[in-house]
């Protein structure tokens, strides 16, 4: 058996156009890596990936008195994937620029703003999303998580090489980053748009959730750019200086913006950026700050952020009922349901109803906080049903009201009947009103006992609009 570094030598001496751990994805000139420990599994795939026209095959047991030559075996492979995929991953290096964008909210955003900006000087970027809507679009793929397996992405890689793109805009989730999906990966820039709790059914504790999100910068990155409204981007900066950093709150950032001017270490801006509330003012400093890094410069006029657009589902405007409005937004932490409802308290004079769920399966922590901000931040809530997926749906809402002391809510679980009952609220409420749909925003599915059930908050909401 040849050693990691033998095998590894050889590797970069052979020339791989691919690689794959599923056979059914193998190309002419490809790896396969075969992860399984059973010999006669092991020899079936990897049979069939030469067939297809795999070149080598990397392999947990030993193959090579059938496969020659054609064999890598490594007996500790699954300790030893990541070196195997930086030396495999190292072949796209030169020929694309990676961008990875991390945060508790505004990932999503910030890399739809920085595909837009990109488009601007024509430069072909592909972006990676989760949202549906969006990979319909021009130079998308969709990814139904939000970070993929590292085999996938070297899918969507190769594709976008294939099609002489330049960059790769892609989201890091923390669960990819604990999981190791993004392990040989070469980020030209990196991004935090923000933080703060999430996902604690998973990393259990913050400490633990905020050590994950920072693995992911290194005090020798050269092009990261962090939000120093949050306590992480603080210390991500205070341990590399050269990280670039972006403000709604603090001028002593590289970017923010002044009266009508976007501050940037590459000149001034006058400020057409067309949506006005903190968060979204955010995550497009974020982007403005990335396209900076990329190209050293910003050189496109700023009149032509005025055709900025946004999410599907992120502070998406309705209006109804003689100037009574409603949202839909995917606020679904804590943090974000308390950005958007402070801005609405700022722009509208009227009352703010909430409508919001949480998902069942997922961190049951955030459920009584929200409530608290729900009910803080708006003049009447009404609790209903986000994904219960196979959680029991009064479990949840129980331990979002816990701590709502005011009774000035509705519980109704149906989301539906909900809905059209935020809608009745609201007509009856003065102008300038406002319902708030949160949750949910762009997603077209409802997971109730584990189904899927077609539902999506905007489509609904114009349906009644207009018989309410």
């Amino acid at each position: 058996m040849l050693s990691l570094t033998e095998n590894l030598s050889k590797l970069e001496s052979i020339k791989i156009t691919g690689f794959t751990d599923n056979s059914n994805f193998v190309e002419r000139d490809y790896a396969f890596i075969s992860f399984s420990k059973n010999p006669k599994e092991a020899l079936k795939y990897s049979k069939d990936a030469i067939d297809k026209g795999a070149i080598i095959v990397i392999s947990q047991v030993n193959l090579h008195q059938y496969l020659k030559d054609k064999n890598l075996f490594d007996s500790n492979l699954v300790n030893h994937k990541d070196k195997y995929l930086e030396t495999l991953f190292a072949r796209s290096k030169k020929s694309i620029k990676i961008v990875g964008i991390t945060g508790t909210n505004g990932k999503s955003s910030t890399a739809f703003f920085l595909h837009q900006l990109l488009s601007f000087k024509d430069s072909k970027a592909t972006l990676l999303t989760n949202t549906p809507e969006v990979s319909n679009l021009k130079n998308t793929q969709f990814t139904p998580l939000t970070t993929p397996d590292n085999f996938l992405l070297h899918h969507f890689l190769k594709k976008t090489i294939d099609l002489k793109r330049k960059y790769f805009l892609m989201e890091v989730s923390s669960h990819g980053i604990d999981q190791g999906r993004i392990s040989g990966l070469d980020f030209f820039a990196k991004s935090l748009t923000s933080f703060s709790k999430d996902h604690l059914d998973y990393h259990k504790n913050f400490s633990s959730y905020r050590n994950v999100k920072k693995s992911f910068f290194s005090t020798s990155d050269e092009n990261n750019i962090v939000s120093i409204d949050n306590d992480l981007g603080k210390e991500i900066y205070s341990e590399n200086k050269s990280t670039l950093t972006i403000s709604v709150n603090d001028k002593v950032a590289n970017l923010y913006l002044k009266n009508n001017l976007i501050k940037t270490p590459w000149g001034d801006l006058t400020n057409f950026f067309p949506f006005k509330s903190k968060f979204m003012i955010s995550n497009f400093l974020c982007a403005l700050g990335l396209y900076g890094k990329i190209f050293n410069e910003i050189d496109f006029e700023a009149e032509m952020l005025k055709n900025l657009k946004n999410l599907p589902g992120r502070l998406q405007k309705i209006s109804l009922f003689q100037d009574k409005i409603c949202y839909v937004d995917y606020a679904h932490t804590p943090d974000a349901l308390k950005s958007v409802l402070d801005y609405l308290r700022g722009r509208y004079k009227g009352k703010i109803i909430t409508l919001f769920g949480c998902g069942g399966e997922r961190d049951s922590s955030k459920r009584g906080e929200m409530g608290k901000i729900a009910q803080e931040k708006s003049d009447f809530q009404i609790i209903t049903n986000d994904n219960p997926r196979n959680e029991d749906p009064k479990k949840i809402v129980a331990q979002i009201v816990k701590d709502m002391h005011l009774k000035k809510f509705d519980i109704i679980f149906d989301r539906k009947e909900a809905i059209s009952e935020g809608l009745k609220k609201l007509k009856k409420l003065e102008q300038e009103s406002v319902l708030l749909v949160a949750g949910k925003g762009h997603e077209n599915f409802q997971i109730l006992k584990g189904k899927e059930i077609e539902f999506n908050d905007l489509t609904f909401i114009n349906e009644l609009k207009d018989v309410i």
